[in-house]
């Protein structure tokens, strides 16, 4: 038996090599450089007392005993990986503590939730929805997602998710505003002061109109929110035009509740950021919510 600690390290880089046949692939798919890929392989022959590849100028082929190897390599090595994974699940218990502003968690979380929880069946979960940032000094709160462009310097910070900001409407209504612009002096528009400046609602319109080169009227016929949620649903509902944060209403564009009139998008100069207590990051609960969070929001 190979008593070698960094044998699975060693198997794992010759396993990628044999799918690419070619080292620079490998060092790529590895985030290593082709030389380290290199060493990892002449130091998993030099243990195992045979050739695997066959070097030939500028290509790979594997020996006969690098065949026999491979052809067994990638099974055993998921099957080491899943019951890793088994372990860790089984092993992940107790309770986590999440702080989430009201339509994030409503719109993004919520459907998504299940999916988390079908993973990590152990582990409960206590969802704490408020509009403003939690005091993690007086407050049983683990860790938090939120919508902003604040520093947190005394805790940990990272950003997962940029937002866009896109004017959005019932299609009936944007067809309308397509066709005449008078139509622009009739609507309102819908403003939101959950998660920004609440003394200037106005200020994700103002961004936009900026931005855009257009003038609108924004602040002479409007209804004001303070609560993301309910301006979605006055604007599906046909009450106006709402300043859309497109990753949360991805779905509603998609489905084509909403549409967008003017077709004009702007980053909003805030995002979605993981927000905890440095002293938490290597909480097994923890790690489980950022991976899975983080995980979701690269989704295309």
């Amino acid at each position: 038996m190979l008593a070698q600690q960094n044998i699975l390290a060693l198997l794992h880089t010759f396993e990628t090599a044999a799918l690419h046949m070619s080292f620079t692939k490998a060092a790529t798919a590895l985030n290593l450089t082709q030389g380290a890929v290199s060493q990892r392989i002449r130091s998993l022959e030099s243990m195992l007392g045979f050739r695997l590849f066959i070097r030939m100028t500028r290509k790979l082929q594997l020996t006969d005993e690098g065949e026999r190897l491979l052809g067994v390599l990638a099974f055993s090595l998921k099957r080491i990986s899943d019951e890793i994974e088994d372990i860790r699940v089984q092993g992940l218990r107790g309770t986590l503590s999440v702080g989430l502003p009201p339509t994030f968690a409503f719109l993004w979380l919520m459907p998504r939730l299940p999916v988390f929880t079908e993973r990590w069946p152990g582990l409960n979960i206590n969802f704490r929805v408020r509009a403003g940032l939690v005091d993690f000094n007086l407050e049983r709160v683990d860790v938090a997602i939120y919508y902003s462009n604040l520093k947190y310097p005394d805790l940990y910070c990272e950003r997962l998710s940029e937002e866009m900001l896109v004017p959005v409407c019932i299609p009936s209504l944007a067809k309308k505003i397509r066709q005449a612009n008078h139509w622009l002096a009739e609507v309102p528009f819908i403003h939101t002061s959950e998660s920004v400046d609440s003394q200037n609602v106005f200020s994700e319109w103002r961004e936009w109109c900026r931005e855009s080169g257009k003038n609108l009227p924004v602040e002479d016929n409007f209804l004001s929110f303070n609560n993301c949620q309910m301006s979605i649903e006055a604007a599906l509902n046909g009450g106006g035009i709402i300043m859309g944060r497109k990753r949360l209403i991805r779905h509603y564009l998609d489905e084509g509740r909403l549409v967008a009139p003017f077709e004009i998008e702007i980053p909003a100069g805030r995002g979605y950021d993981l927000i905890m207590p440095r002293e938490n990051l290597n909480r097994p609960g923890v790690q489980a919510l950022a991976e899975w969070v983080r995980n979701v929001f690269n989704e295309k």
